[in-house]
């Protein structure tokens, strides 16, 4: 039975999927889409589209449709945008679906529906870390905009890491007490979720994503992540996995 899982070639919200993939023993093709940064000069049918297909010129000289239809993938997707899997004759969009779907058949969505929805609240809130320290997110124009706007460089790299040591104590001081509360090794329950494997996800790429490294600051947030790292399936994928820019 064949898997796709076509992405970016980037970790982005595609990794937790390979994460829970191998955590699964699936085999899956991990099929990535060549990026190039845009030419100055855009095409005007890139300009006016509303895709996020403007930040990336993918490898294919179809302009027009330069994100729904990446070269070597070989047909549209339902929404124009990617993650995509698929499997068993079936095609499925967005990240969190994907991983969500997968959890469940693996076990990783808690012991019952409660546990479940705690699941997806934490992935919900984790989602919303990763927007608050990122400047080009549009919901966070508010705090990113004056920060971008300062001219003097070094104010303001100055006042990009307030903002970001600001969303990591908004965020991360309450994860770790969510796991040390309950009992130091998971955030749900007494086994792994999909929740775990998303934070450790997080964790693991904040410094590549976003220049913030703060996992030696958190005892219980540390004991997870390498805990999730060292997971059978998990394991074997991050010593096989592509290095990447982001």
């Amino acid at each position: 039975m064949a898997y796709k899982l076509y992405y970016y070639d980037i970790r982005g919200g595609a990794e937790p999927i390979r994460m829970i993939l191998s955590y699964g023993g699936v085999q899956f093709e991990d099929i990535r889409a060549p990026m190039f940064p845009l030419p100055p000069k855009l095409p005007k049918e890139i300009k006016e589209s509303k895709e996020q297909s403007v930040l990336f010129y993918f490898g294919n000289n179809n302009t027009s449709n330069v994100f729904v239809t990446v070269e070597g993938f070989g047909h549209e997707t339902t929404w124009g945008t990617i993650p995509l899997m698929e499997f068993e004759g079936k095609k499925l969009n967005q990240s969190l679906t994907i991983s969500r779907y997968f959890a469940k058949k693996f076990d990783l969505a808690g012991s019952n529906d409660f546990e479940a929805a705690l699941c997806d609240e934490y992935v919900d809130t984790l989602i919303d870390y990763i927007k608050q320290v990122q400047s080009d997110d549009v919901n966070n124009y508010a705090a990113w905009l004056p920060i971008l706007m300062e001219q003097d460089e070094v104010k303001r790299k100055g006042l990009e890491q307030e903002q970001k040591v600001k969303c990591k104590e908004q965020y991360m001081d309450k994860f770790e007490k969510i796991v040390n509360d309950n009992g130091g090794r998971f955030l749900v329950g007494n086994k792994l979720t999909w929740a775990d494997i998303y934070l450790a996800h997080v964790l693991n790429s904040g410094e590549l994503n976003h220049g913030v490294r703060f996992i030696d600051e958190y005892p219980a947030l540390k004991a997870l992540h390498d805990n999730v790292m060292r997971t059978p399936g998990i394991k074997e994928w991050m010593a096989k996995r592509p290095h990447t820019k982001l």
